[in-house]
Formats: C-alpha cells, sequence, structure tokens
C-alpha cells in the first residue's frame, strides 16, 4: 500500500498492525490522512478520510462475514480509543477490505439480508453502501495494472510476461529503496513452487530482478533467522541474567544448584 500510494507519502502515515489500546486486538494497517480534507484522487484511495483501517487477507482466503463484522467493531473501537477531548463519529472512519478474489458470500448477505447494495465504483474497487462507515472491497486480481501494478501483481501464481516486465521496469527505477526490496523478497519467495523434494518456480521472474530462486530461497531463510534472533536473542539474555543471580544466591547460602535436576 506505501508503495502504490508512493505519490501522496506526505499526506499520509503507516501504521502496520496496529494494536487497539491494551487488548490484543490489531488491525492489519491503519492510514491516518494528515489533511482530512486533502482529497487523494487514487483509485484505491478516494475514500479515506481522517483514519482508515485495513483489513488484509491472504491469496487462500477470503473476506467472511465473520471478519467484516469484527472489522466493524474494531471500527467502533478505534472511535472510543482516539477520542480522548475530540469527538469522532464513523465519519472520521473508513474501512478497507483487500483481497485477492470477490468474496460472494459476503456480498450476498450484505444484499439479501442486510439490504445494502455493493456498488463497482472501477476495476477492482467497489463499495458498501447505506453501511455505518464508509467501507470498500479492493479486489487485488481484478485492479488495472497501469493504476495498481504492484498490488495487481500480489500472487503466488506470477505468470504474466507483460506484468513481470511492467514490474522489472518499475522496480529498476526504486530498487535502492528498502520498502522495494522487501516487496520484491516477499513476491519471489510467494512464487516458489514445492513439488516433491525439487522446488518448481518460475525462474524468469526471477532472471528479471537479477538473481535466482536458489539466492531467493537463502535470502528468505536469513531474514527469518534475522527475525527470530531480533525477538527471542534479549528474551534469552535476559532469562540467562536471571539463572546467574539464581546459581549465586543459592551458593550463598550452601544449596547446590543443578541445571538437569528435575
Amino acid at each position: 500500500m506505501q508503495i502504490e500510494l508512493r505519490d501522496y507519502a506526505d499526506l499520509l502515515d503507516f501504521q502496520p498492525e496496529f494494536i487497539l489500546g491494551k487488548n490484543s486486538y490489531r488491525i492489519d494497517l491503519l492510514v491516518i490522512k494528515k489533511l482530512s480534507q486533502q482529497a487523494i484522487p487514487k483509485n484505491i484511495a478516494r475514500i479515506f478520510t481522517s483514519y482508515n483501517l485495513f483489513e488484509i487477507k491472504g491469496i487462500h482466503s477470503s473476506i467472511t462475514i465473520g471478519s467484516y463484522y469484527k472489522t466493524i467493531g474494531y471500527a467502533g473501537l478505534f472511535i472510543d480509543q482516539a477520542g480522548g477531548t475530540t469527538q469522532y463519529t464513523s465519519l472520521d472512519i473508513s474501512i478497507t477490505f483487500l483481497a485477492f478474489r470477490y468474496p460472494r458470500k459476503l456480498t450476498k448477505h450484505l444484499c439479501k439480508d442486510r439490504h445494502l447494495t455493493v456498488e463497482k465504483i472501477s476495476p477492482g474497487i467497489y463499495h458498501i453502501n447505506k453501511e455505518t462507515f464508509m467501507i470498500q472491497l479492493i479486489v487485488t486480481y481484478e485492479l488495472p495494472p497501469e493504476e495498481n501494478l504492484y498490488l495487481r501483481c500480489l500472487t503466488d501464481n506470477l505468470q504474466d510476461i507483460e506484468l513481470i516486465n511492467r514490474l522489472s521496469h518499475d522496480y529498476a527505477a526504486h530498487k535502492e529503496q528498502d520498502i522495494y526490496t522487501k516487496y520484491l523478497n516477499q513476491l519471489t519467495t510467494a512464487n516458489l513452487k514445492a513439488k516433491g523434494e525439487s522446488t518448481m518456480v518460475c525462474e524468469g521472474l526471477f532472471h528479471l530482478f537479477g538473481t535466482t530462486s536458489e539466492e531467493v530461497i537463502a535470502r528468505a531463510k536469513k531474514e527469518s533467522k534475522d527475525e527470530l534472533d531480533a525477538y527471542y536473542l534479549p528474551k534469552i539474555k535476559t532469562l540467562s541474567s536471571h539463572i546467574d543471580y539464581l546459581e549465586n544466591l543459592l551458593k550463598q547460602n550452601n544449596i547446590s544448584f543443578d541445571m538437569n535436576s528435575d
């Protein structure tokens, strides 16, 4: 989303994995529009208001009825949390559901049981009218690549040579920026195909970016290890210091210390 909205970076603040207060409730992405009255003409952001909540589904997941109402509930909690001395309303909030496929069961429920209307605004963009909040559905598979190249390419089966060439050309102009490298790493890793003991992959995708599937696999493993180390090593060091303290305390009182005892 940051790449897609790069032309409006000065107007937007992106907060992924936003936690609601002290609860474990999590918003996949919160996009804050710094100037609420400033319109953003990009197709995926025309609905934006002050606070814009995103529920993002994986390639093989769908926007279920349950996840739809859960996100609406989170939007209500967000208003309560963000309020303070300022009175926010549903007009200050927009909700975006981003998925790879069109959610037919959900839209059937909304139209039949709730008597709402689901309106196609442009390719891949649907608005849910008459709902409490301003809500849009973004179906990445339907988005026009000339306007939403990076979202359109979010798939684990990227075989379209024209799309790959478009992506390669744009990436070449921005490859020094970390966010583009992260996107490419995720995309190439997602397009690895395991078949038996071997790895099947569209190697043409990797060659266009000056890499190979082997390099991508190695890089992905290193990044995963680095992330795990960053999370666990401080905890291990803290635990070790506690153990050392306990051992010294026991020795001072002539009590044996055995890590292997039950």
